[in-house]
Parts: structure tokens; sequence; C-alpha cells
């Protein structure tokens, strides 16, 4: 009986040790969610507040673009392209002033539709253009220093020239009216007559064009590919016409023969050469002059055939003629100085390289216009005129008449 007494007493105080335990747990957990609770409204005032303060965005990521690889918009980061402006030796490197390049970027900019991201800003189309055509750098050395893709330079350049030759044409034009008198004036200040121009023709080494039936023709010497420059310029080494894109192997006299300026003169020739020269009491069409490789006629003027037998006044003639003609050597010589590309186009199309050329010849006038052929020295281009007699031309009686009324004229 005693043992029993033990053991229910045993029993009933563990399940009183039970029942605290678990009234303990329940306290605890009551405790915890009060104090949980407590923590929340105390922290949620706090929390508002910083909700309501303005988030500071971060900036997006700066996009890293390849080696020698640049947007539109990385040109004018940290002066860019304007610090090319700061050269000083900016006229050697592009060929022109910085007064001519701002007024080129005006006369260019109406045709020039640019929004941000299509294509590249005018002036960096500009000056990188010029830059290939004034050197002979290679376009990868060129891409490198403007920091951008040998490709971005190809397309700039075509890009420019394009602009160039197809809006600014009127840069290159006939003398009419009071520039006819003035062109007269200056190349009788040069020795010669009754003169509207100087003409002459001169190859252009450029790669195997691409694109014509025959290529072989633009090839003068083994390997060698040429087109042919036909250009008559005033007294002020400017060009009043160019032609460009005739093969190398031609002779200037058979250049000439297939330009429109030689057909003018055959259907109308006094709409280009008024009827207003004088010898004595005989009346003449002004001319142009040339080399003994161009045909002689009323309105092209070339020298006597050097045979050794010249009397003196057909001496003073060939003097006086070859002194004014050179004009046109010396034209062509600041031109090939100034955009030192043009000694070789490296364009697989002929397109291209006429695009090219003319554009150069347009540029030429722009700055010829501003009177800074001297930086070049004209004066001292070496004549490269000859007094040679073209093959394949008849003789011309009313030619050979008036410029024996001509070296009658000299005393």
């Amino acid at each position: 009986m005693a043992a029993r007494a033990l053991l229910a007493f045993l029993l009933a105080e563990q399940e009183d040790a039970d029942d605290r335990a678990r009234a303990a747990i329940r306290r605890f957990r009551r405790s915890t969610k009060t104090s949980s609770r407590s923590q929340k409204s105390s922290t949620e005032p706090e929390a508002d507040a910083a909700c309501s303060k303005p988030v500071k965005a971060e900036p997006p990521p700066t996009k890293r673009h390849k080696t020698g690889v640049r947007c539109a918009g990385d040109y004018l980061r940290k002066g860019g392209m304007a610090a090319f402006y700061n050269l000083s030796d900016f006229h050697t490197h592009f060929g022109m002033t910085r007064t001519q390049v701002e007024d080129l970027l005006n006369q260019l900019q109406p045709h020039y539709p640019y929004e941000r991201g299509s294509k590249l800003p005018l002036e960096n189309v500009v000056l990188a253009s010029l830059w290939v055509l004034s050197s002979q750098e290679s376009y990868r050395v060129i891409a490198e220093r403007f920091q951008t893709g040998k490709s971005v330079i190809c397309a700039s350049l075509h890009t420019f020239c394009n602009l160039v030759s197809g809006n600014l044409e009127n840069h290159i034009r006939w003398p009419v009216v009071t520039a006819v008198k003035g062109t007269v004036r200056g190349f009788e200040e040069l020795g010669f007559p009754g003169t509207l121009g100087a003409m002459g023709a001169f190859h252009i080494t450029i790669s195997k064009p691409k694109d014509v039936e025959e290529p072989n023709e633009y090839m003068k010497e083994t390997g060698v590919y040429y087109t042919t420059l036909l250009a008559v310029c005033n007294n002020k080494y400017k060009f009043t016409y160019v032609n460009v894109g005739h093969p190398g192997a031609f002779d200037n006299a058979e250049v000439f023969r297939r330009c429109e300026l030689y057909k003018a003169f055959q259907e109308d020739p006094h709409s280009l050469l008024p009827n207003n020269f004088h010898i004595g009491n005989k009346s003449y069409s002004y001319h142009i002059l040339a080399d003994g490789r161009f045909p002689l006629s009323e309105y092209v003027m070339t020298p006597y055939k050097d045979d050794h037998h010249l009397n003196a006044k057909e001496q003073e003639y060939n003097k006086r003629q070859l002194s004014a003609v050179c004009s046109i050597s010396k034209a062509i010589g600041v031109l090939k100085a100034r955009f030192t590309r043009l000694k070789s186009l490296p364009m697989q199309h002929l397109a291209q390289c006429s695009v090219a050329i003319k554009a150069c010849c347009i540029l030429h006038n722009i700055c010829v216009h501003t009177s800074d052929v001297d930086i070049y020295g004209a004066n001292d281009m070496t004549n490269e005129m000859t007094t040679c007699t073209p093959i394949g031309f008849e003789s011309n009686v009313t030619g050979e008449n008036k410029r024996k009324a001509i070296a009658d004229s000299f005393s």
C-alpha cells in the first residue's frame, strides 16, 4: 500500500510539472508576439520617412566600344573634333584655313540633314575627309588618328566628295560679262592677247577600275592605271572648266575631242568665246591657250612646232604663248600640292575617283578665291607644256591665219 501511494504521488507531481512547463511556453510565445508588434510599430515612421526621401538614380553604365570604334556622339566628347581646330599647322593638315572650313560647313549644312545617332555630324565628315585628301597617310592610320574605324573614314570621304561635287559645282564656272574683261586683261599682263583661259590635260594615278568595261584603257604603263583630268583655268589659277574620267591611255587631243567643251566650240563657239578680239582692222573670237599636244583652231591657240627654223616673230609668239599657257600647269601643281591624295587615289571605282577629283577642284577654287595660292609656291611650278604637234588632226587654216596675225602683232 505504501508503495502504491508513493507511485501515485510521484505521477501527480510529474503532471503538475508538465502543466507548469506548458504554461511557461505559452507566456513566452505571447511575450514574443507583443515585443515584435511593438518593435514594428516603432520602426514604421522611420520606414515611411525613408520612403518619402527621393532616391538618387544610379547613372546607366557607360557602353564600352571596341578599340578604334566610336559612336557619333563620342567624336565631340572631351574636345573631340574641336581639338583639331587648335592645331598650329591646321592649314597644312587640312589644305584649308579655319575660316575656309567654317565657310564650307555653312555651305554644305543645308544639304546634309543630320539626326543625332543616325549618321556622323557634318563637322566630323568634313574634317576627316579633308585630312584624307590633304595627306597620303593610309586609311588605317587616319582612322586611328580620329579614333574611329577605317570603314567610317571611307564612307565619310565618299559622302563628303558627293556633297561638294553635287552642290558646290557653281564654284567652277566659265567667265561671263565682267569676268571676261578681267580674264582677258590678266592674260594680256602675262603677254598674250585675246585669251579667256589656259587648257591642259594631266594624269592622276588610280587603282584598276572595276566599273568600266575596258579597264586596260586606263593603263598607260605596265600595271599602273591613270585617269585624265582636263581643265581650263584663268590667269589666277582658278578652274573655269574641268572634265575627268577619260582613260589615261588616250592622248590629250583625243581627250579634248571627247569633251563637251570641244563640241561647244564646234557648234556654238561664240556662246563661250565672244567675237570681240581685234587685231588691226580684223575682228576675231576670243580663244583659249593650249600646248602642242592639242589641235590648233580659231578657238584654241597652240605654239608653233619648234623645228629650229622659226623666224623671230614666231619665236616671240612661242615665248609669250608658253609663258601664258603655263598657268594651267601651275594650277594643277597647286591642286596636287594642296590635296596630295591626288598623287594616287586608292579607289576601286572610276566614278568615285571622278567625283573625288572634281571635289578637289571645287575646293581648290574656294581657296584660290581667297588668294592663298602663294603658300604652295605657284610661281615655282615647272612648266610641263610642249610644242609637239598632235597626231590625227587636220591642219586648220583659220587657226593658222589667226596665229600668224597674232605673231605679226608682236614687235
